[in-house]
């Protein structure tokens, strides 16, 4: 059984306390001091109390927690900022805020490794109009441009580019430099950065469906499976996107949003996120008719329900919130995906915060209690795979003392 809402928030509540909390300690264990969950806003200037004068967003955590990137329009986060748009990074927990630097270009959609080594992000040249996709290595510093020989007149492109834990492999957009149809050929690509050498993700058109979308990228910690979104035109208005995982090894590709029956989905889905053993995808969608059963939220076009599809079985799950008809959205999943972060709402769009639940057991913890204890509203969320760590925007304020404005932040909540 999960625990109601107001159970769930007085728990939280009392866990939130930062006083440190010392546990007792077997016989020889060294006396550390355990400090319960918490939350900071780390989109701050570099005296550590000013929000940024700009919005905050696109967090993302390596799997240990320690290392945090994210992109800001702010202009007080650090010193020397030229342009209006940054990733920032920082590389520990007390750790200044770092920005990316690309001369003339403004960078966004950050990722990191699951080492938490090595970040990708993408630029923009405003004065030549051109984007192009980078690693950077934290630990040297070193930034190489990827631009890898696609054939076809394709080149990299806009849109996160995930990379595997060890940096060997990143996965991108690509589109070709000239495109007749309007910047709606594009293609999913896996650079293997040991050998050069780049293999083309996405599946061919069938003729069916007029592709024009393939983003929002998902990648295992070892580079083997890619996920991602393929949207297109028809076949009618409401059914608009597939969420597809690519095997490196198998060269299989999976359609993750399939139905229980085999028939078509009635509606859209988006968002992919692989579990880092690339033993699971999660997802999200309007569609009624993927599980067995009647949508408890009926044909409303805004419905969104979280699932999760286990790619070694094949079996698909629904998640709802605490009530049936509850907004739900998947962020993220744990290592092996038994754990999901969740976005959630209720029938009348009120928040029910960011959870973190166990698949299981149905065991919840809120991981966005305001200094009041009730639940605030966040967007983006992504989990560490240890588990330690939550990282999220927001604009409300509330989640910590000294935000008092309604800009974009950036948070890390710390879970143990």
């Amino acid at each position: 059984m999960r625990p109601s809402l107001r159970l769930l928030v007085n728990a939280v509540l009392v866990a939130a306390v930062v006083t440190p909390v010392w546990p007792a300690h077997a016989d020889g264990e060294d006396d550390i001091p355990r400090l319960a969950p918490r939350t900071e806003r780390i989109s701050v200037a570099p005296d550590g109390t000013t929000g940024g004068n700009g919005h905050s967003t696109d967090p993302v955590v390596s799997a240990d927690g320690r290392v945090v990137a994210f992109t800001s329009t702010a202009t007080n986060l650090g010193p020397g900022t030229d342009v209006r748009n940054s990733v920032y990074y920082r590389t520990g927990p007390g750790e200044p805020l770092r920005r990316v630097v690309v001369p003339g270009e403004t960078t966004s959609t950050p990722q990191l490794s699951d080492s938490g080594r090595y970040l990708t992000f993408g630029s923009y040249a405003t004065a030549t109009a051109t984007s192009s996709v980078y690693v950077m290595d934290l630990s040297t510093g070193e930034t190489r441009r990827l631009a890898p020989a696609m054939g076809d007149g394709y080149e990299v492109s806009y849109g996160i580019a995930p990379v595997s834990a060890d940096g060997r492999y990143v996965a991108f957009v690509a589109r070709p430099a000239v495109d007749p149809n309007g910047a709606f050929s594009c293609r999913v690509m896996l650079l293997d950065r040991k050998t050069d050498t780049a293999r083309r993700v996405s599946r061919d058109s069938d003729g069916s469906k007029n592709v024009h979308r393939c983003d929002q990228i998902s990648m295992s910690a070892d580079g083997r499976k890619v996920a991602y979104l393929e949207g297109y035109s028809g076949p009618s208005d409401d059914d608009q996107g597939d969420i597809l995982v690519y095997d490196r090894k198998s060269g299989r590709t999976v359609q993750a949003d399939a139905t229980h029956d085999g028939t078509a989905a009635d509606r859209s889905a988006i968002a992919p996120v692989l579990s880092a053993d690339g033993s699971k995808v999660g997802f999200n969608s309007v569609a009624t008719d993927l599980v067995p059963g009647a949508d408890p939220n009926g044909e409303s076009s805004t419905s969104w329900n979280a699932f999760v599809r286990d790619l070694r079985t094949g079996t698909l799950r629904r998640y709802d919130g605490h009530a049936p008809t509850d907004l739900t959205l998947v962020s993220d999943l744990s290592a092996d995906g038994s754990k999901l972060l969740l976005n959630t709402a209720d029938a009348n769009r009120t928040s029910l915060g960011l959870i973190l639940r166990d698949a299981c057991t149905g065991e919840e913890q809120l991981l966005s209690p305001g200094q009041d204890g009730r639940p605030l509203t966040v967007g983006k969320a992504a989990l560490s795979t240890d588990e330690s760590t939550a990282v999220f925007d927001s604009y409300y304020p509330g989640l910590v003392p000294e935000d008092t404005n309604l800009i974009g932040d950036v948070f890390v909540r710390t879970l143990r």
